[in-house]
């Protein structure tokens, strides 16, 4: 893939996290944990065979499936905002979190991608692109927040 159309495609930022990698670990590897504004009690989590439904109020109900994990340093996820529907590569993005011990803290990045698929005018994929960047941004943030002050 070019980079023209990574750029297109796939969002990715990183974040530095001064906690242990298991910590971070245990953070990153929830399904669906970055659904919504940083306070997990709001979440509602149930589990339908292999989909993890969050619900997360005003927002709504998503479906998120885990793909692949290899901890503490791997885990990906698809998810969709429609839980009737299996997250899929037609229909939902795949996002992975990669974790590496650095200087005594966690490094994490996360890509997200697909998004040529699932939003395929221009418009509505850069829409999402934006969102999902402002939204990776925030969600790092909560997790660097949560992981570093875990009595939160």
């Amino acid at each position: 893939m070019g980079e023209a159309a990574r750029r297109t495609d796939r969002i990715e930022r990183e974040i530095m996290i001064d906690a242990p990698i298991e910590r971070v670990w245990s953070l990153v590897s929830e399904p669906g944990w970055w659904i919504g504004d940083g306070d997990r009690s709001k979440q509602t989590v149930t589990r339908e065979g292999d989909l993890v439904v969050v619900e997360f109020q005003p927002y709504g109900k998503f479906g998120v499936l885990p793909i692949a994990a290899d901890a503490p340093t791997y885990v990906s996820f698809r998810g969709n905002a429609d839980p009737s529907e299996l997250p899929g590569e037609d229909n939902s993005t795949l996002v992975e979190f990669f974790l590496a011990e650095k200087d005594g803290g966690t490094l994490v990045r996360v890509v997200e991608s697909g998004f040529e698929t699932v939003y395929p005018s221009p418009e509505g994929r850069a829409d999402a692109l934006r969102g999902n960047t402002e939204g990776w941004e925030m969600q790092l943030g909560f997790a660097k927040r949560d992981a570093e002050n875990p009595s939160r």
